[in-house]
């Protein structure tokens, strides 16, 4: 039998964020069948926003991180 994957993995506790234009964008949660991710943006330690990203757009370093997932 197939080993059953997680269909969302829960990132907020590894810490995981990167820098862009200014602003930290923290990962939240990974959703592995769509490879999508919810982010925290926040400028000057300040929530601005939550939103979904595409695991595509994500640094090279994070994405090594996220492959032990899928």
């Amino acid at each position: 039998m197939a080993k059953k994957k997680k269909s969302l993995v829960d990132l907020s506790n590894m810490n995981l964020s990167y820098e862009e234009k200014g602003q930290i964008i923290k990962l939240i949660n990974f959703k592995t069948q769509a490879l999508s991710l919810d982010t925290e943006i926040y400028e000057n330690n300040i929530l601005v926003t939550k939103r979904s990203m595409v695991y595509a757009h994500l640094p090279r370093n994070l994405k090594a991180q996220l492959n032990k997932f899928f």
